[in-house]
This record gives structure tokens, C-alpha cells and sequence, in this order.
């Protein structure tokens, strides 16, 4: 006897067979048990989905020496010929090889008009049929229209995009899904113990991987590693033979990246070159590995849209607890650049290393992204090297605080100390005041790391990070508090960055980035004193009494209206000025401070 392929040796032979497509075969199971079939169907689907074996189910429960019915017994004489299609009354036509109009004429249009040979019914299955000609399906059209009683067309396509309109508009149409993992698994372990098959733990699992839904396709694989291998299947069998890598290396190297083991990665890398594997098809995978890990974590139960068994699906999950949603969203940036840097690359191992060095330590990488990645493992608790300790980034080290009075005589170059007002709140402790005050603020650190509290805005609330487009940032050398400027012809965006919500905002991006709470908008870039700007350290009593109080320092900041002042008095307003600023900003607390647009006026006409 010859020898028969497995997988038409283990063909469905009745509705309960077919693996994966309920939906389908409860609605023909009731069609048939309820009389109440169409003339016409259109199968649809991938390939290797049981278009055809679903078609010759149904030819076989209408002829049923039993039927119609829903369940055929497949042993009398009328299931067995539709099952070895040799039944009068089943016409089989593939579309492939006979596109021409007068195979259609001859073998379909004049038969209509002859009644049934054996059976109750005639059924025309025609494979393929988005290969036959326009006018063939012209000259079908009117046929399938208006059948004759009891006939059926079962129309099966892998491509119904190219079958026409008209004939869609006649048919029922079933759409065949791609079969899930843990069917195929199921099914091919039934094959390998009725065919004493030996497999290795997760080798089936990559055979289905590779069939990509079609149980047709992992049929015959496992046919094929049968032959291969004598019956006895190993795994390095399946990942020689198919090119597969196994699912427990993409598990594996993902968790080295989520510990950030450089070390680690590097290890599996040199392992997986002396393997000889593929350099370009494990990246592929990784990549898939990847996408299926940002996919359970964003929408928690991935059943149904990551085409895995239960089992791995459980795993993922796991995985995918380790990593964010926007370090998993970088990691397939980095792997699409990779993919396409691996196909000129000389040497893809370095290609690779270099690539996975910047997924784990994101602190060795300038962008943006790794920016925001490491403000979100921060604040997560989550280390950035493997076996670090947790520690936020802050600037430089910073010298011992001083005590409130000193700080307030170091900004005033007055030697006598102001006065306070009676009913002004008290100083702050040196307690307190260490604890408000932040560490000096280097400019260049503080321009290289703007972009990152930009980041920062936009992930906090998008909507209000345009106010901030046209902004520049600076460190005012005399308070080493961080300044924003706006342009000068920009004073709504100022007011609308002054609003409460917007300053809170802003401060939480700054603080995030650089440990500081204190900064302050201005109106006008290049308005920020130098320090060759600020008048040289020495006494001026004359100074003292404009320290009594904030508004004697508005008054005497601001010129007379009868004469203008010299311009050394100009000079002195605006540092008994900025004094007072500074006096207040410690007595209250303030941690934003939002420059009025005329004081910038004066301070320019001075």
C-alpha cells in the first residue's frame, strides 16, 4: 500500500474534527440539522485553516446515507466516496490550473441541468476560485444566482480580495482564522502517540510556531523532523532544521536586559555565535519576543492578540511585570534600528552587543528616551545597574548650608543686617533652611539636561508643554536659582506659566531632573545679570533703610517722576532690589517666583 501523508491521513472527517474554527461549524451543524442551507458559501482563509476539509464535511453530511445531518456516520458508502472523491454528485474543480471559461461551461453550467446521480443533492466545490478568469466568473454568475434545488457551491480562497463583488453578493461568507498554538500542540501530541512519535519538551510548541496557524503546514513538519530523526525528536532538531529559536533564549536574554547585566548579555551573545546561529533571525525573534512582552503590558490579558499557548502567555505576564511600557517601547525602537543596521553590518555581533548595552543601561545613552527611561526606573525603585542601589541623580556635591543671616548678607553687600518688619513671619530655623535649600546649579548641567524636563512636562501633561516651546533656561550666578525665559513679546505665555497648575507642573519636572524646587520665570532673554554686572561688595549704609520694608523697597527701586536718578542711584535701586527679593524669598518660603514684566523694564532703562 502506498504510503499516505500525515496530514491527509489525519484529515477531520466530520465537524467535531476540525480544530480552531467553532464558529464556523456550529453554524453549518444548525444549517443542516434545521434544512436550512444556502445555495452558495464562500470559505475564506489562510492556508492550511480546513477550508477544503470543511467543504467535503458538508458535502458529506447533505449525502449521508443518514442525512441530512449535522454528525455523518463517515462509514457508509456515501461519506466514504466524498471522503476518497469519487462520489458522482461531488464535483471538484480547482481554479489554478483550469481558469478557462469552457472548463467552466462544460464541467459546471451543463451538469446543472441534470438531477442527482446517488445522493439528494449536488455539491460543486471549487478551490481556489479567485483564479478563474473575469469571464468565468461571468459566466458562473447567473448560475450560482439561481441553482437548481439542492444544489450547494462551496467557493475556498486564500485571497477573497480578488474574488468579484457579484459573487461575494451571492455567497455566505466564513472567514477561517489562523489556528491558535494550543490547538496545533493538542493535535500534533494526538499524532505523535497514535504514530509512536518520541518529541522533546517544547519542541512541538516551535513546530507550531513555525506554521504560523496552518495545521496543514505543522502537520507536515512533524513529518518531516519524523523522518529526519528516526522518529525521535529532539529540540536542537527543530531550531537546526526550521531555524527556530527556542522560546526559553528570547525568555532568557530579556531577563539579563530587564536586570541590566551587561555581563550577562554579553555571555548569551558569544554562547549564540558559537552556536552558529543566524545573527539576523534571532534579532526577528527578540523582536517578536518584545512585541508580545509591550503588549501584555499594555493591555494586561493579551489572549487573542499574542499568539502563544496558555502556558507561555503566563510567562509574558511575568516578564513583562519586570519592564514599563515606555522602556519596552524604546527597546523595539533600538531592535527596529538594529534589524536594519544587521543587513550592512560587517561584524553583527558587535552590532548586536552594542544594541543590547543600550537597552540595559539606558545611563550610557544621550536620547531623550533613555532620559525618560531612567526618570522612570527612578521612580519606580528600580536600579539602573545590576546590583546597584537605588539613588536619585543630583547635581554636584554642595558646600555646608550657611546660616540664614549669612546667606542674606551674602546676597545684600550691605555690612549693617536689614531689618525686619514687626509683623513679618519668623526666619526660618538652620534646620529648615538646610532642608529648603537646594545645591548649586552648574549652567552647562542644567542646559544639557532641559530636553529631559521637557520630557518630563510632556509626560506629565502634554497639553501644557507648548507653553514652554520657545524657552530658554540659565542659572542667575548671584542666587544660583534656576531661570526660564520667555521671549520678550511672549508675556501671555508668561502669564499662562505662572498660573498654579502650570508652576506646580514645572516644578515637579525640575525636581525630578535636578533635585531642585527653586526657580523663576523672567520676561526677556539675556535679562540675567553676570556677575560682572552686580556692583562690587562694600558698604552702603544709604541702603539700610530701604530694607524696612517691601513697600519702601518698591518705592525707592523706582525712579521720582520730578528727576531722573544718577546713574550710580539707579544701580543702587536694583541690588536693594534684588536684596529684597532675596529677603523674602527666605522669609516665606517661595519656591517660584514669577518676575512682573516692569521691573524687567526698569532694570533695562537703568
Amino acid at each position: 500500500m502506498a504510503h499516505q501523508s500525515l496530514y491527509r491521513k489525519y484529515r477531520p472527517q466530520t465537524f467535531d474534527d476540525i480544530v480552531g474554527q467553532r464558529h464556523i461549524t456550529r453554524t453549518l451543524r444548525n444549517a443542516v440539522g434545521e434544512g436550512a442551507v444556502a445555495h452558495a458559501y464562500l470559505f475564506t482563509g489562510p492556508r492550511g485553516t480546513g477550508k477544503t476539509t470543511t467543504a467535503r464535511i458538508l458535502a458529506k453530511a447533505l449525502l449521508c446515507e443518514n442525512g441530512p445531518t449535522p454528525t455523518p456516520d463517515v462509514t457508509c458508502q456515501q461519506c466514504v466516496d466524498v471522503a476518497e472523491n469519487r462520489h458522482p454528485d461531488v464535483y471538484e474543480l480547482d481554479a489554478a490550473t483550469r481558469t478557462q471559461v469552457e472548463v467552466v461551461r462544460e464541467e459546471i453550467i451543463n451538469r446543472l441541468q441534470y438531477a442527482a446521480t446517488r445522493g439528494g443533492w449536488k455539491v460543486y466545490i471549487i478551490d481556489e476560485v479567485h483564479m478563474l478568469s473575469m469571464h468565468s466568473f461571468n459566466a458562473l454568475l447567473k448560475s450560482i444566482e439561481e441553482p437548481p434545488p439542492r444544489t450547494v457551491f462551496l467557493l475556498c480562497t486564500t485571497h477573497p480580495h480578488k474574488v468579484p463583488d457579484t459573487i461575494h453578493s451571492r455567497c455566505q461568507r466564513f472567514d477561517f482564522h489562523r489556528i491558535g498554538m494550543d490547538d496545533i500542540v493538542g493535535r500534533l501530541n494526538h499524532i505523535c502517540a497514535e504514530e509512536n512519535i518520541a518529541v522533546a519538551e517544547g519542541a512541538l510548541t516551535l513546530v507550531a510556531k513555525h506554521a504560523g496557524g496552518g495545521m496543514r503546514d505543522a502537520i507536515t513538519t512533524l513529518e518531516q523532523l519524523a523522518s529526519f530523526t528516526g522518529k525521535n525528536i529532539a529540540l536542537d532538531d527543530v531550531e537546526g532544521l526550521l531555524g527556530e529559536v527556542d522560546v526559553a533564549q528570547l525568555v532568557e536574554l530579556a531577563t539579563l536586559v530587564a536586570a541590566r547585566d551587561i555581563a550577562g548579555c554579553f555571555g548569551f551573545v558569544a554562547r549564540l555565535s558559537e552556536s552558529g546561529a543566524d545573527m539576523g533571525e534571532f534579532v526577528r525573534d527578540f523582536t517578536g519576543h518584545v512585541r508580545d512582552l509591550f503588549v501584555t503590558s499594555a493591555v494586561g490579558d493579551p489572549t487573542g492578540i499574542v499568539d502563544a499557548s496558555s502556558e507561555q502567555l503566563s510567562r509574558l505576564g511575568n516578564q513583562a511585570s519586570r519592564f514599563g511600557m515606555t522602556r519596552l517601547q524604546r527597546m523595539l525602537d533600538l531592535l527596529g534600528e538594529l534589524a536594519a543596521e544587521m543587513r550592512w553590518s560587517s561584524d553583527p555581533r558587535l552590532s548586536l552587543e552594542v544594541a543590547l548595552t543600550r537597552m540595559a543601561r539606558p545611563d550610557a545613552d544621550l536620547t531623550i528616551e533613555s532620559l525618560a527611561e531612567r526618570i522612570e526606573a527612578l521612580e519606580s525603585g528600580m536600579p539602573l545597574r545590576a546590583g546597584a542601589p537605588v539613588t536619585a541623580p543630583a547635581p554636584e556635591k554642595s558646600p555646608p548650608a550657611e546660616e540664614p543671616e549669612t546667606a542674606r548678607a551674602a546676597a545684600v553687600p550691605t555690612d549693617p543686617e536689614p531689618a525686619v518688619p514687626a509683623d513679618a513671619p519668623p526666619a526660618t530655623t538652620p534646620t529648615e533652611n538646610v532642608a529648603a535649600t537646594p545645591a548649586p546649579l552648574d549652567r552647562g548641567h542644567v542646559k544639557r539636561g532641559w530636553p529631559a524636563v521637557m520630557a518630563e512636562v510632556r509626560r506629565l501633561k502634554s497639553s501644557r508643554a507648548h507653553i514652554f516651546d520657545n524657552t530658554e533656561v540659565d542659572v542667575d550666578p548671584a542666587t544660583a536659582t534656576l531661570v526660564i525665559e520667555f521671549p520678550a513679546d511672549q508675556k501671555f505665555t508668561l502669564d499662562l506659566a505662572s498660573e498654579p497648575d502650570t508652576r506646580e507642573l514645572m516644578a515637579q519636572a525640575i525636581a525630578r531632573v535636578f533635585g531642585v524646587t527653586v526657580f523663576r520665570y523672567q520676561l526677556g532673554r539675556g535679562a540675567v545679570q553676570s556677575p560682572a554686572a552686580q556692583p562690587a561688595p562694600g558698604p552702603a549704609p544709604e541702603l539700610a533703610p530701604a530694607a524696612q520694608s517691601a513697600p519702601e523697597a518698591e518705592s525707592a527701586a523706582q525712579p521720582a517722576p520730578e528727576a531722573a536718578p544718577e546713574p550710580e542711584a539707579a544701580a543702587a535701586g536694583d541690588v536693594d532690589e534684588r536684596a529684597v527679593e532675596q529677603m523674602l524669598m527666605s522669609q516665606l518660603g517661595a519656591t517660584v517666583i514669577a518676575e512682573h514684566p516692569h521691573d524687567t523694564d526698569d532694570r533695562e532703562g537703568t
